[in-house]
């Protein structure tokens, strides 16, 4: 900065080229325009990283209402089910192909607690569009015959879902459900969970676990 004592610029303020002139206390001074930083250039591995969180955002939003069930007694400090979601998933559910991050559905938690997941399972399509999944009923760990068995069918090419929880018990050992018109079998998804309600009727969950796609 420079004060400037030329009268031909003592009643000049403002820009000439990359020179800013101004007026502070009756005197007029100069100084250099603050030149712009080179163009900010994310790295390699923060572009990786921006292209897995969106994958994973995109894949999980259109279910963030199940996200909230499954997840609801984790929640805490802000969190909700669908940050928890993606924390997993961003760890444990996408994987670095060829320098690009592939996010596999099957590896996605829709829920998470304690509680154990039954032995045994099996899907079987029995018609079109409805389906049973069998489990050995066993109380053992932390499962009991008086859990409620729910599933999520997810299709994230149409962003649509449906979810069953008829208040089937774990001891029963089985759960039948029909695939309503709207949903599309290809590329869907079948997620299953066991839960217990408490008190207050919040849910305490068990892992959720992809049964695989059908269709």
């Amino acid at each position: 900065m420079g004060k400037v004592t030329d009268s031909l610029l003592s009643g000049v303020t403002g820009k000439v080229g990359n020179l800013v002139l101004y007026k502070q206390k009756g005197k007029t001074f100069i100084k250099q325009k603050a030149s712009r930083s080179a163009e900010y250039k994310p790295s390699k591995l923060q572009l990786y990283s921006n292209r897995a969180f969106v994958e994973v955002q995109q894949f999980l939003l259109p279910i963030e209402s199940q996200l909230a069930i499954g997840f609801q007694t984790l929640t805490s400090g802000g969190k909700r089910g669908i940050h928890l979601a993606m924390s997993w998933a961003l760890k444990h559910a996408v994987e670095n192909v060829e320098g690009k991050p592939k996010l596999y559905p099957e590896k996605v938690k829709v829920s998470e607690g304690d509680l154990d997941i039954s032995a045994g399972l099996k899907l079987i399509q029995k018609t079109e569009n409805s389906f049973l999944i069998s489990w050995i009923a066993e109380e053992i760990g932390r499962a009991r015959h008086s859990d409620f068995c729910r599933v999520l069918v997810y299709n994230p090419d149409h962003k649509r879902f449906q979810s069953f929880d008829e208040g089937v018990y774990r001891k029963r050992g089985s759960l039948e459900f029909t695939l309503d018109s709207y949903m599309s079998l290809t590329g869907a998804y079948v997620y299953l969970s066991f839960y217990r309600l408490r008190k207050n009727k919040s849910r305490i969950f068990s892992d959720s676990i992809c049964m695989g796609r059908i269709g």
